[in-house]
């Protein structure tokens, strides 16, 4: 693994021939970060700018560098760190409002073109980004309003449990935003397996809820509701969701599918949070990128903790520093975020 270093106009400054640690995280439906920890050096310090890019070559993936920073504590060492550059589609808002009434890759493909790819105001374009869609037969029916455009977008893929990437081309210095399904692994996870080190489960219904009343447009009893129902006595939790910035004019007879589609994307935001996260043993029987990789869905088996989750690998964190390399890998969603309950409530 090398770690290329690309300036803001996308030529190649150099490779880091030293480091002390580095952090790559990969995210399947949000977007990756990573940090890296340097000797001061005069060359180190000249390749690693803030806006500059970093690119290693076994990845597809590039990372831009938002945070600088130099300290002397015995030794100089030099720590920066950012996300991968799927984050600069975050550099746009939603202007205005946009309606989705389409196949997902093509809401998308919609959302990209207004506010990156090729808006009215070429003030807003990012010529260096392209995306193609592919209908991935997942359908949206939803109106969205002067959001961060990363939000939004990633906001649809959880939703839908669709990944994104930015695949970097380093040879044309393009951006190719794609969407993925993880496919099915036959992998099988479990320390039983040796195969797995370190491991934490967590299992919350703290946030759960499966039946949510949708009010859309009026006031009073004139407020047009819907409702997703779910369970009964204690086993039924019940959330509100305000859907009044969705219009009728702007669906016709579809607005009643764009209500619950609202009411569908909030309660999968709140379903239970079952999470395994685990230090993968490299040397066990699965070789990573090959038995399994990000966003597939694999097996992990716990026979002494009596747990068995299908679920789906939502993050991977490769780590390098001077005793080598590990990976450690998150299966399933973990318990929501304070930023996830407030739009989950919104």
């Amino acid at each position: 693994m090398e770690i290329y270093i690309f300036n803001e106009q996308r030529a190649l400054e150099g490779i880091i021939e030293s480091f002390e640690y580095f952090r790559w995280t990969r995210r399947y439906s949000f977007c990756g970060g990573f940090e890296l920890k340097a000797p001061a050096t005069k060359l180190n310090i000249s390749l690693l700018k803030v806006g500059s890019i970093l690119w290693k070559n076994d990845d597809e993936e590039a990372g831009i560098i938002e945070y600088f920073e130099l300290s002397q504590t015995g030794k100089e060492t030099l720590v920066v760190s950012g996300r991968f550059t799927t984050s600069m589609i975050g550099r746009r808002i939603i202007w205005g409002s946009e309606v989705l009434t389409t196949d997902l890759s093509l809401c998308i493909d919609q959302l990209l073109n207004n506010h990156l790819i090729s808006p009215t105001d070429p003030d807003r374009q990012m010529e260096s980004f392209s995306f193609t869609p592919e209908n991935l037969d997942i359908p949206v029916n939803t109106q969205i309003s002067n959001e961060n455009l990363l939000d939004a977008i990633t906001a649809l893929c959880d939703a839908s449990q669709v990944g994104i990437k930015t695949v970097f081309d380093p040879a044309s210095a393009n951006f190719t935003v794609v969407l993925y399904q993880g496919v099915q692994s036959q992998a099988v996870f479990s320390k039983e397996y040796e195969n797995l080190t370190d491991q934490v489960f967590t299992n919350s219904d703290r946030d759960f809820a499966n039946t949510a009343l949708i009010g859309g447009e009026g006031e009073g009893t004139s407020r047009i509701y819907t409702a997703i129902t779910q369970g009964a006595g204690e086993n039924r939790r019940e959330l509100f969701v305000d859907a009044k910035d969705l219009r009728q004019e702007d669906f016709g007879a579809s607005y009643e599918q764009a209500l619950l589609f609202r009411g569908v994307s909030k309660l999968a935001e709140r379903q239970i949070a079952q999470s395994f996260d685990a230090s993968v043993n490299l040397y066990g029987n699965l070789i990573y990128k090959v038995d399994y990789d990000l966003g597939q869905e694999v097996l992990v088996l716990s026979s002494a903790w009596g747990v068995s989750l299908n679920t789906r690998i939502t993050e991977i964190e490769e780590i390098y520093d001077a005793s080598g390399w590990s990976v450690n890998v998150v299966f399933g969603k973990g318990i929501l975020t304070l930023q996830q309950k407030l739009k989950g409530v919104r």
